[in-house]
């Protein structure tokens, strides 16, 4: 059985450093919500499986090759022989300053329609990105969803409201959907206040959890975390591992750092806590996943182990 289930879309990802109109050349690597979150967990030692579809084409095989080397169980990749492996371009201004362009309409995995067999997991996660890229994709997330319904599986949401992907009333309306399903929802405060139709954090997070979701966690960047579970509310600070590179990826970072502890059974507030230590590894390396830390790296965090670095 695995540990985390999730569907989704992985990109190749070229940046450019500075204004791209500048940038004689582009770095590649991938990128993709969700395929952060489940190399984020792959290498903590959990085992993630993912479910999505790539081209057959040079960046199809580049994606697989990466997932797999990554530990991600890849078996519900797809291939495409009719459209290409998605596309963004990060912008690279500066650190905090990162502009992303979609090249993702008619890609394989907007050929995406429903989720066919689903392995069981003991955890799904899903992101509003995926619900975006059309309706089999969004048909996908739903059947995801219901199955974990049915087989007991916990789930989490991380909206990624992507304003380049669809308007913010559609996102709201889609996200409100599945929020019945939810147990863990993971976002920024922007999108805590939008979704949830109030006028501050505070406000947001209890009508959210008046939706039925257990637990609520609202990502603040260099403010670190808040988050509420029933009575208890908890707040953490950010950790940062170095200098901020590269911001993007954070939040999936968190994302994959959090649903660690909860899938091993630690409390909340330590789920709180390894979530920014991730993110604080992520934005201090450039690329969306290639700073996410390890299980080395986690134990001796918590002092379980001591690193040797030369």
């Amino acid at each position: 059985m695995l540990d985390l289930l999730t569907v989704g879309e992985p990109l190749i990802c070229l940046t450019g450093s500075g204004r791209l109109a500048a940038s004689p050349t582009l770095t590649k690597s991938i990128g993709g919500a969700e395929a952060n979150v489940a190399i984020g967990l792959a290498r903590l030692g959990l085992r993630a499986g993912y479910v999505s579809r790539v081209g057959t084409d040079p960046f199809g095989d580049e994606i697989v090759r990466t997932l797999r080397g990554e530990g991600v169980d890849v078996s519900r990749v797809q291939r495409s022989h009719a459209r290409p492996t998605g596309l963004m371009v990060k912008e690279m201004r500066s650190p905090s300053d990162v502009r992303v362009h979609y090249y993702r309409q008619g890609s394989a995995a907007s050929e995406l329609d429903g989720i066919g067999e689903i392995p069981p997991a003991r955890h799904v996660h899903a992101t509003g990105i995926t619900l975006a890229l059309g309706a089999g994709p969004a048909r996908a997330v739903r059947e995801l969803l219901a199955a974990a319904a049915a087989t007991g599986a916990s789930v989490s949401l991380d909206p990624n409201i992507r304003l380049k992907l669809w308007s913010l009333d559609d996102a709201v309306a889609a996200l409100r959907e599945v929020l019945p399903h939810v147990d863990d929802l993971l976002l920024s405060e922007d999108e805590a206040l939008a979704i949830a139709g109030a006028g501050d954090l505070e406000e947001a997070m209890a009508l959210l959890a008046e939706r039925g979701i257990a637990r609520v966690v609202v990502r603040r960047g260099a403010d670190g975390a808040v988050g509420i579970a029933g009575d208890i509310r908890v707040e953490v600070a950010a950790e940062a591992a170095g200098p901020v590179v590269d911001c993007v990826g954070a939040g999936d970072a968190f994302t994959a750092g959090y649903l660690f502890e909860r899938l091993r059974g630690a409390g909340f507030e330590a789920a709180m806590a390894t979530g920014t230590w991730a993110a604080g590894h992520v934005v201090a390396h450039p690329g969306d996943y290639e700073g996410l830390p390890d299980r080395a790296d986690y134990d001796a965090w918590r002092g379980l182990a001591t690193a040797v670095d030369r």
